[in-house]
């Protein structure tokens, strides 16, 4: 017999496919509620305003932050809040729950469905409001940028645009590895409170640390690589060498959480024992 068009498809069409009737469902969910547009926009609108205020605070005691200008600094807020905004959009609503998941063995249905558990658990879900937090933070680095008289370089564009993208892969790794522990320790959604800690320190440049706490910004807990690195090649700081490492840095968290999630599944025995 012939296969259906669906299953003759290649994988990755057969993932963007699934993805596209995840976040439909999703999107229609949503526009039930369109007052939470309103809301988020004010919300993010209100931090970003507060952050902006307190990083002028700073900078009325001294001309510059770890060696960034008040405007580079915005510029990195704006970033922050971009990063930020994926993950309220789609980490937390989705990798949050993995812990819900094993506890409740829910993990078990996943498990027998026909799609890479990782994948499912990862993307089910999406918050499309959220997506207003990502705009305004791009929204207010490109600002920062007009105010401080600096126009990126392509090459600056294209660095910008990889240490994103890495930037994102490794908030990912984090957020999935500290949740798949839930696997092997059942109060692990205290991580998740770390996390959202730890990330606090993104909102300055690691520079600005002591010697000792940016080396575990950047080679423990690779917070630095998540916005001061994007923020650096928008401003020319770094370039497209930078970009490189940190897609290395990213690939190679992406692997060890693969491995680290495996190794989760290998483990896990379902609800029923």
């Amino acid at each position: 017999m012939p296969r259906s068009s669906a299953s003759s498809r290649p994988p990755r069409l057969r993932l963007l496919a699934v993805l596209r009737a995840f976040w439909s469902a999703n999107l229609a969910e949503e526009l039930a509620y369109r007052a939470n547009l309103v809301a988020s926009v004010l919300g993010t609108v209100f931090w970003m305003g507060t952050a902006v205020l307190t990083a002028g605070v700073f900078f009325r005691q001294t001309p510059a932050l770890g060696g960034w200008g008040f405007w580079e600094v915005v510029a990195l807020l704006g970033v922050f809040n971009a990063v930020a905004g994926v993950v309220e959009a789609l980490l937390r609503p989705n990798i949050g729950r993995i812990v819900q998941h094993v506890r409740q063995g829910t993990m078990d249905l996943i498990l027998t469905k026909p799609l890479d558990p990782q994948f499912h658990v990862s993307f089910r879900r999406v918050v499309i409001w959220r997506g207003t937090d990502i705009l305004l933070g791009l929204g207010l680095a490109g600002y920062a940028l007009l105010r401080a008289g600096t126009v990126p370089s392509l090459a600056s564009l294209l660095a910008f645009a990889l240490t994103l993208a890495a930037a994102l892969a490794i908030v990912y790794a984090v957020w999935l590895a500290l949740m798949t522990l839930s696997f092997w320790f059942v109060a692990v959604e205290n991580l998740e409170i770390l996390f959202d800690s730890v990330y606090e320190a993104a909102r300055f440049p690691v520079t600005a640390y002591p010697r000792a706490v940016r080396f575990v910004l950047v080679y423990l807990l690779p917070i630095a690589w998540i916005t001061t690195v994007p923020a650096s090649a928008l401003t020319g700081r770094v370039g497209l060498g930078t970009a490189a490492v940190a897609l290395a840095v990213a690939a190679a968290a992406l692997v060890a959480t693969r491995l680290l999630w495996n190794a989760a599944l290998r483990r896990y025995t379902s609800a029923g024992g």
